[in-house]
């Protein structure tokens, strides 16, 4: 998924599930699933298709749930040609603290900041052990954060390339709270679905 859109997905989707009303809930989920194919958080992922079915019975504003879902998430600033994503839900800094405090997932995310690596440059550069860097890449790609951001060609062979969705990330850690602040670049942030439907 391109942008932030895979990072939030299950967040969003939980926050949408909350606000909810249980009917609308079900009708919403059941018509995703017999229209697409797709459960809510897959939907958020294909926005198009969650607003097409979420219109259809949820008579209010729909711009103002789906923002009011995204303030419990994060706040967004913008800094010259960058955006801070200021992370307001706990259990998306906590993973995000979780992998910056494991030293390999750092490496793998540290040497990805900014460029783009195909996976075996990824391993040399992170000097982080060949099994457990392919399931802490995975890890990261299926938790959003980092990105397929392009292909080469190499050997005859069409390679991935990943980078780290991130440009920068803060950490300030006190007795009582965790804050999160990260830098996305514009072309990350503005690649998502959920940005160009004018939600963030």
């Amino acid at each position: 998924m391109p942008g932030i859109d895979l990072l939030i997905s299950r967040y969003f989707s939980d926050e949408i599930k909350n606000n909810l009303e249980p009917k609308i809930k079900s009708q919403v989920e059941r018509d995703l699933f017999f229209q697409n194919g797709m459960s809510i958080k897959l939907a958020i992922e294909h926005f198009d298709a969650f607003q097409s079915v979420l219109k259809n019975y949820y008579k209010n504003n729909i711009s103002e749930l789906e923002k009011t879902c995204f303030d419990k998430i994060f706040t967004l600033d913008k800094s010259g040609d960058k955006y801070i994503l200021k992370i307001n839900n706990h259990e998306l800094a906590d993973k995000i603290f979780d992998y910056y405090g494991d030293p390999e997932s750092r490496k793998i995310l540290s040497c990805i900041m900014g460029k783009k690596l195909t996976i075996s440059e990824i391993l040399s550069e992170s000097k982080v052990l060949k099994s457990p860097a392919y399931r802490k890449i995975e890890n990261l790609h299926l938790d959003g954060l980092i990105l397929e951001s392009g292909k080469i060609l190499t050997k005859n062979k069409r390679v991935s390339q990943y980078s780290c969705i991130f440009d920068n990330v803060q950490i300030f850690l006190n007795r009582k709270t965790l804050e999160v602040k990260c830098i996305i670049s514009r072309k990350n942030l503005e690649s998502s679905s959920v940005y160009q439907h004018g939600l963030i």
